[in-house]
């Protein structure tokens, strides 16, 4: 029997709650899944979300322990940092977690959503040189320049003058 060919008629729960008994009379499990994009809400701050996720899971049993290896990768719509627009950016984490034998229930829902919300960065951008948006009239300067006078934007312009 081929690897690939073991364990294709499990059921994933919608979830991701395996029971240790199930995992233990097999021997092990591997499986995949699309994950539903309500048991990913409130992640992210407000407008950013995950618009689509998959975790890829494999069990192995030891003596008195369950290990999981798993990858969860999907797209995230984020708002730039600099111009403000929406966009989709991919995503891809893997995470490895072990498990008494003893625990009933494996919630491995808890550790995509943890493995998902520490992937987040600081802040994200449309595209590495995005030009952002000017200071002064609010223009998208992605789209077109903008007609407005840099100002001296110096910490120390209001000192102009004062010494002499």
């Amino acid at each position: 029997m081929n690897e690939n060919d073991l364990y294709q008629d499990y059921d994933v729960a919608p979830n991701l709650q395996f029971k240790t008994i199930d995992i233990i009379r097999m021997g092990g499990l591997k499986c995949s899944c699309v994950i539903e994009a309500s048991y990913l809400d409130g992640l992210f701050e407000a407008p950013n979300r995950i618009t689509k996720a998959a975790v890829e899971l494999s069990f192995s049993v030891a003596n008195s322990e369950i290990l999981v290896l798993g990858k969860v990768q999907g797209q995230r719509e984020v708002q730039c940092a600099r111009c403000l627009k929406m966009t989709l950016q991919p995503f891809a984490e893997e995470f490895t977690e072990s498990y008494s034998t003893k625990q009933e229930i494996i919630d491995i829902m808890y550790l995509v959503r943890q493995t998902i919300a520490l992937s987040e960065e600081i802040r994200f951008l449309c595209k590495p040189d995005c030009k952002g948006l000017c200071p002064m009239c609010g223009q998208d300067l992605n789209v077109a320049p903008c007609k407005c006078q840099p100002e001296n934007l110096s910490p120390f312009a209001a000192l102009k003058g004062k010494f002499k």
